[in-house]
């Protein structure tokens, strides 16, 4: 109860936006540690903080300052603006499918942490507000995330549980992906329509020159060399047996000594160590709902209110894993959910004697109630964090939510309906 009360009442400071969030979070994790919910703290760090993701934020931040100076992002915002430089419209479609794509390939934190920078300068040279973007990027980050292995945390830990393969989960996952993709494209123009709505000169366009971004020629050809490098390494970390964290760190820190070896001290301040204390208070939190068996519970009480059906329980599964996963933390949430569903043969095997679609509701839940709220994933507040870094602008927890909420309910009934008429 004393778990459930902290863990509640920090939320309502999150979502009132009363407190500093990263005050909340930490607050509510050492609150937890001194009243006892953890037999060991030091354990509790090691359990239930996902370093690989602090870790991750860390490298790529600092390689983001560090190759942003060579005027990259500015380069690749003119390619990017003369290949859809119609309308907003069609601006918006090129850069949040764009997004989709890469986080299907990588990990969609650091599909953010690339993109928001290139958003950012396309939206100054255009001089229009980049809010609708930068909220649209997140919303397919995640929704790109779902479609592969790789894409997302909970994807990999189910496809390790489960023991699918890249190319079967793809074609599994993949079409609803896209189609999810589409629909939230549809209801996000016509949310901001009038700010998607503007023309862009094309004269205007057609004097860009990409070449003008470029600050220093060795840096940038540095910084080309270092990008195409982490796409690689993040793209065939698996082959490589690397973790996600050694790369960002690996990456971040060449980036420092190839381009910016004499600012060190001035790069660093430039990472967000709110966001990073916010991820490490969050963990904690969520990690107190595991230790004292909440969670748990709670996905036995599912089990005996879906019943012997496998369409019950998997329309239940994504349900329910859709709204928890906008304001707990996936992975948690995940490991706990995978010995239950893996539980069900035995529970009951002439029903559940094959669990795919068990496993593929779990992963379109997951996946997508991350959408739900700006901290509902990594890649929500590194992007919004990044918003604030760099122009000062902030999207409120109930605005987003007001216009997050609609996307991912449609987005869970047509996955609830796909995996109903295709995998079941």
């Amino acid at each position: 109860m004393i778990t459930l009360f902290i863990f509640l009442f920090s939320y309502t400071l999150l979502i009132t936006e009363k407190v500093n969030r990263t005050i909340v979070a930490i607050l509510g994790a050492t609150i937890m540690m001194i009243l006892g919910i953890f037999e060991n703290h030091i354990e509790a760090i090691k359990n239930y903080v996902d370093v690989n993701t602090i870790y991750l934020l860390m490298g790529m931040m600092i390689f983001v300052s560090v190759i942003k100076k060579s005027g990259l992002f500015e380069y690749l915002g003119i390619i990017t603006l003369k290949a859809f430089h119609k309308n907003g419209y069609i601006l918006y479609f090129g850069l949040t499918f764009t997004v989709a794509l890469m986080s299907a390939i990588i990990d969609n934190v650091t599909t953010v942490l690339v993109f928001i920078p290139v958003t950012l300068a396309i939206t100054d040279s255009l001089d229009v507000d980049p809010l609708p973007f930068i909220f649209g990027e997140i919303m397919a980050s995640n929704i790109g995330g779902t479609a592969t292995i790789i894409g997302d945390p909970p994807n990999i830990m189910i496809a390790s549980a489960a023991g699918l393969r890249f190319t079967e989960f793809f074609i599994n996952n993949g079409p609803i992906s896209f189609l999810n993709l589409f629909v939230m494209q549809i209801l996000t123009i016509l949310f901001f329509k009038k700010k998607l709505g503007f023309k862009i000169d094309v004269e205007k366009i057609k004097s860009f020159d990409p070449k003008s971004a470029i600050k220093n020629k060795k840096g940038f050809y540095i910084s080309w060399f270092l990008l195409i490098l982490t796409l690689f390494l993040f793209i065939f970390q698996h082959q490589l047996e690397m973790e996600s964290s050694t790369i960002a760190l690996f990456i971040g820190f060449l980036a420092l000594l190839l381009l910016d070896r004499n600012e060190v001290e001035e790069i660093l301040k430039e990472v967000e160590w709110g966001t990073i204390l916010f991820f490490f208070g969050l963990f904690i939190m969520t990690g107190g709902l595991v230790q004292t068996g909440i969670l748990k519970d709670f996905t036995y009480f599912l089990v005996n209110v879906a019943g012997n059906s496998m369409r019950s329980f998997a329309m239940m599964l994504i349900g329910i894993a859709g709204a928890i996963s906008g304001f707990v933390d996936n992975i948690p949430f995940t490991a706990t959910l995978i010995p239950v569903i893996k539980n069900l043969q035995y529970i009951n095997p002439a029903i559940f004697s094959n669990l795919d679609p068990l496993w593929y509701s779990l992963s379109l839940g997951a996946c997508l109630g991350g959408n739900f709220t700006p901290i509902g994933a990594s890649a929500n507040i590194v992007a919004l964090a990044m918003l604030k870094q760099f122009k000062n602008e902030e999207i409120k927890f109930l605005d987003f939510f007001k216009y997050a909420s609609l996307i991912v309910i449609s987005n869970l009934i047509l996955s609830a309906i796909y995996v109903e008429l295709i995998l079941i």
